[in-house]
């Protein structure tokens, strides 16, 4: 199964997006030339100033530090769980304690190499509705929230895995399955918050991207977030104390003699307050990436092309950080209590597709003030995952004596200044270790 994410290229002062194989819908998305257009009827509660209440935090992990773009890693209470990076899927567990890695199973006699283990999550490549009983993994996105697993399934529904993955739910259906799934989850109090980070872009018709509220009892729904689009999408989505906070983005495509030139807009920065069912515009920038200090009460931003900013949500002051400078245009970033990190993957496709030279692939640390602490390296193959704690992830090429495989590696942040990856490696299977995952 391939991921799914833009790649990115530079022209001209816009954004310009290149529809490579990973780009979910690319197969099937209208290829006429399609406008972004965010001042449709509907859009106008949305596109008004909205000025943040103090946030409220609950003592909740609601994992705001991950990426958005890939979540394939999550923090239960004693370790991290993961499905395998390449199919058929199988659901890991992590003890950060002893970097001991499991197939999430605890049966009797089994070897954890079939349908039959509770790890099993399926091979989507040859998945078959009408013959399958057990609905299997859409991809490789993984959720932990108040002591349960969730994922999303082959068949549409949102899937609840206890901690040990001895026992499976379907809670309801939140989306249509069509063979690719750019669907993203955020949780807050009983509820899933759903979207679909790609939207309709690539579209020449107008269509309402929503953030859509289910009860995770599966009782009820409701629409809390809508925007009328031409083209655009709702993405970014993270829950701070008692808000959700998302970006809007938009999307032009021409096509030309060598293909398609995608332009891509940034349209700020959004948020929804679960409290009083308010939505509206908190920062108006071309943001392409965001992280909230809930206890100073700051929201740092990345800005397109030109740096990284810090708001003050009392005073409503903003001031620079960071200038962007010719190896960091677009960044994705994440914040974990005491550092920021900026990563440049997007970026890197502008040198080589438009400009044809080579820009390394990193991820930079820095201080909140800015301050640039450390610079760590990603293959030209990885993917930065972020992360809590001790620890950060990422998604990378790795080679042993016989192949080349995609592999999760984890890196000590008090190791930051040697930069090396270790990989999550699976050990032998045994029981303990699932039954600490409880």
């Amino acid at each position: 199964m391939k991921k799914q994410h833009f790649q990115t290229i530079l022209k001209a002062g816009t954004a310009i997006l290149v529809c490579s194989m990973v780009l979910a819908g690319c197969g099937t998305k209208n290829q006429k030339n399609a406008t972004a257009n965010i001042t449709t009827a509907g859009n106008t509660a949305l596109e008004q100033p909205m000025r943040l209440e103090t946030l409220k935090d609950d003592g909740t992990d609601y994992q705001a530090y991950w990426g958005t773009k890939i979540q394939c890693i999550t923090r239960g209470e004693h370790g991290y769980y993961y499905l395998t990076p390449e199919e058929p899927l199988y659901l890991m567990y992590w003890d950060d304690d002893t970097q001991e890695s499991i197939k999430l199973c605890a049966k009797a006699d089994c070897n954890h190499d079939n349908a039959a283990c509770n790890a099993y999550f399926g091979d989507v490549r040859y998945y078959d509705r009408t013959a399958q009983a057990a609905e299997y993994a859409s991809g490789f996105q993984i959720y932990y929230y108040n002591g349960f697993l969730y994922l999303l399934g082959t068949e549409g529904n949102l899937i609840q895995v206890s901690p040990d993955g001895s026992e499976r739910k379907r809670i309801t259906k939140v989306y249509d399955y069509d063979g690719t799934s750019n669907t993203k989850l955020v949780f807050y109090e009983n509820a899933v918050y759903v979207y679909n980070s790609a939207g309709n872009q690539g579209s020449s018709e107008e269509h309402t991207e929503t953030i859509t509220r289910y009860t995770l009892d599966g009782k009820s729904q409701e629409r809390v977030v809508e925007w009328n689009a031409v083209s655009g999408a709702i993405h970014s989505v993270k829950n701070y104390g008692n808000t959700i906070f998302f970006l809007l983005s938009g999307l032009t495509i021409n096509k030309n003699e060598s293909g398609q030139e995608w332009t891509y807009t940034y349209q700020g920065l959004y948020a929804y307050n679960h409290q009083t069912g308010q939505s509206g515009k908190i920062i108006d920038a071309e943001i392409t990436s965001y992280a909230v200090d809930e206890e100073q009460e700051q929201i740092y931003y990345f800005a397109y092309a030109d740096g990284l900013y810090v708001y003050d949500i009392k005073t409503e002051q903003t001031r620079k950080l960071y200038d962007a400078g010719k190896e960091m245009g677009i960044a994705e970033m994440s914040y974990d209590g005491k550092y920021l990190y900026l990563y440049n993957g997007e970026w890197v496709s502008y040198a080589k597709s438009n400009e044809k030279t080579e820009i390394t692939r990193k991820c930079i640390v820095l201080a909140t003030d800015g301050n640039v602490l450390y610079e760590l390296p990603i293959n030209k193959a990885g993917y930065m995952l972020f992360g809590n704690g001790d620890y950060i992830f990422a998604e990378q090429i790795v080679a042993d004596e016989q192949q080349q495989a995609m592999k999760l590696t984890y890196m000590r942040k008090t190791e930051f200044a040697q930069g090396q990856w270790q990989v999550l490696e699976l050990s032998l299977i045994h029981t303990d270790a699932a039954d600490e995952a409880r």
